[in-house]
């Protein structure tokens, strides 16, 4: 296990960072290809961003919560600067992921 002075809600919930920025880009990647999701989002709130921002926070919390939970209560065995690398690459993942689809796409 490497070590960390981070507590488990930490680490629980750094992950959970990286993980729901892939998976906000992925969704902002569905929602550009599919004008339905878009209109079922925006049918459930005033606007389509707040149905994903409520989204992005559901995913956050539970993720991180089940991460925080993991390992017999322990969180993550994950040292601290692996898990900087983690949320900074997710972050960085997430950005290329909507970039690279606009770059594409036009």
């Amino acid at each position: 296990m490497s070590t960390s002075t981070l507590n488990a809600q930490t680490r629980g919930f750094g992950l959970s960072v990286a993980i729901t920025s892939i998976v906000s880009a992925l969704l902002v990647l569905a929602k550009e290809a599919n004008p339905g999701l878009v209109t079922f989002m925006k049918d459930l709130t005033v606007h389509h961003w707040v149905t994903h921002a409520i989204f992005d926070v559901i995913v956050f919390v539970a993720v991180g919560f089940l991460l925080a939970k993991s390992n017999n209560g322990q969180g993550p065995a994950i040292g601290d600067e692996k898990l900087i690398q983690i949320i900074v690459g997710g972050f960085l993942l997430g950005c290329v992921i909507i970039a690279g689809f606009y770059l594409i796409t036009g």
